[in-house]
């Protein structure tokens, strides 16, 4: 073909966006790397520091070695035949047990999450990348990855929701996509995590309603499979597996009912009392303002933002204080959805477009973005909200010398008996002991290793017996 004047000048220009695409790629690889190292770190130096817990890294231990030897997920930390399905429906962590037949050892599953989690690192940044320039989704995806959020995540040593962080990033990705074959995908994925996201399935799928187009039987199925998963987890599976044959969590919602369909009921017919629950006492409405004013309250400008609510009702609506709080893993999905969200209600109010208004915006967005993270840093040991700053110096480590004590605990203990122990202990034994922890049901122990001093020992001891170690 011949050579025109602007094939001649099309060259030099695909070659300069070509090479800004891979500059930017090059800058969210080197993102989401550095997320990764960040996370292995915090997580590798809490397990080093007795940091870390029997509940819940323990019991997730326990589950994946069982699978990884082709046996029932028992968890002898909640008791003698303690199946993990009597207390949530999480199959999916079953796919975590050839890690274990590397490498048996809890660390394998601090390095999945770690991994997981930083998956949905790229996730954000597509999403932002069809709205924004390649800078500014570099530095949306990286606020978002290093959010405390995130790090709370990180911080509570293992759980399945780390599994949802990509899932839940390539669902609605998908859904904004407007791929249908992805979103049916993802969300089915998304079922096996945990029994309550199916509500999110559900919510899913209405906004696929909302987006008027054809193939209504995919609404149909992740509106009603949502529902419906939830249902059967919940009041059939899970009953079967657990003690008590009923579902553990669902009468924790006093403030409107003794069950969750009385509580959808008083919801439904007391939307006042409801608002009012949601909001009180303060620290709920504190947690809301962490998930939202880092994010310049744009996640309300989009409807993705209503993805947060099932998991945000079930925080706030339950009657156990510690969900309401910034500390723990309860809050990474909501922050994972409403970062999402604030992307799309920053495209909508025009923050991404050229003109000069915009460019401010956008350089204020930016400088919150930076800005939020690192205050919360340096204030981090005042309002307890940063788990990064666990790793100053005497900030929340155990003494060094209560380290080297549970050290020698652990060393002196033999291999392959049975041990009720210290919560902290527990997830540097369970890799070679049959560990329990004082008030699980289960045989008596051959050992107990506990600390007298801790407040909180996984429950409250037994009368000592002569093999206890203190």
């Amino acid at each position: 073909m011949a050579t025109t004047p602007l094939t001649r000048s099309a060259a030099p220009t695909a070659g300069r966006v070509s090479l800004a695409s891979l500059r930017h790629h090059f800058a969210i690889g080197v993102v989401t790397f550095a997320a990764l190292l960040f996370y292995l770190y915090h997580a590798f130096a809490d397990q080093a520091a007795y940091l870390t817990t029997g509940y819940d890294l323990g019991i997730f231990d326990q589950a994946v070695r069982a699978y990884s030897h082709f046996q029932a997920p028992i968890v002898p930390l909640k008791g003698a035949d303690y199946n993990i399905f009597g207390d949530h429906f999480h199959p999916i962590i079953a796919v975590l047990a050839p890690l274990y037949w590397l490498w048996d050892n809890p660390h394998m599953l601090l390095i999945a999450q770690a991994v997981l989690i930083a998956a949905s690192i790229p996730v954000v940044y597509r999403f932002a990348r069809r709205r924004a320039g390649e800078g500014i989704s570099v530095l949306i995806a990286g606020a978002y990855g290093f959010g405390w959020p995130i790090q709370s995540l990180i911080d509570f040593d293992f759980h399945e929701i780390a599994f949802a962080t990509p899932l839940t990033a390539l669902a609605i990705d998908a859904l904004d996509r407007r791929d249908d074959r992805k979103l049916l995908l993802w969300c089915g994925l998304l079922l096996l995590v945990r029994e309550d996201l199916g509500l999110l399935v559900a919510v899913l799928g209405l906004l696929r309603l909302a987006q008027r187009r054809r193939a209504r039987w995919l609404v149909a199925a992740m509106v009603v499979g949502g529902l419906a998963m939830y249902v059967v987890a919940t009041s059939v599976i899970i009953p079967h597996f657990a003690a008590g044959h009923g579902f553990s969590y669902g009468n924790q919602y006093g403030s409107l009912g003794s069950s969750i369909p009385a509580a959808i009921v008083n919801i439904v017919t007391q939307p006042w009392h409801a608002v009012d629950v949601f909001f009180t006492p303060a620290v709920k409405a504190r947690t809301l303002a962490f998930l939202v004013v880092p994010l310049g309250l744009l996640p309300f400008r989009s409807r993705y933002a209503l993805l947060a609510l099932p998991l945000l009702a079930e925080q706030f609506f339950n009657s156990r204080r510690f969900l309401w709080s910034e500390t723990f893993h309860y809050n990474a999905l909501p922050w994972l959805i409403l970062v999402l969200a604030m992307i799309d209600g920053a495209h909508r109010l025009g923050l991404f477009d050229s003109d000069r208004r915009a460019k401010l915006l956008r350089s204020g967005l930016a400088v919150l973005l930076v800005a939020t993270p690192l205050a919360l840093i340096v204030i981090g040991g005042r309002v307890g909200i940063v788990p990064i700053t666990k790793l100053r110096g005497h900030y929340a480590h155990q003494p060094p010398g209560w380290q080297r004590s549970a050290g020698s605990v652990v060393a002196w203990l033999p291999h392959n008996v049975c041990v009720a122990a210290d919560n902290r202990l527990v997830p540097h034994l369970t890799a070679r002991d049959y560990t329990t922890v004082p008030q699980a049901d289960t045989p008596d122990p051959d050992f107990y290793a506990l600390d007298m001093f801790a407040p909180d020992t996984g429950g409250n001891p037994p009368a000592p017996k002569p093999n206890v170690v203190y």
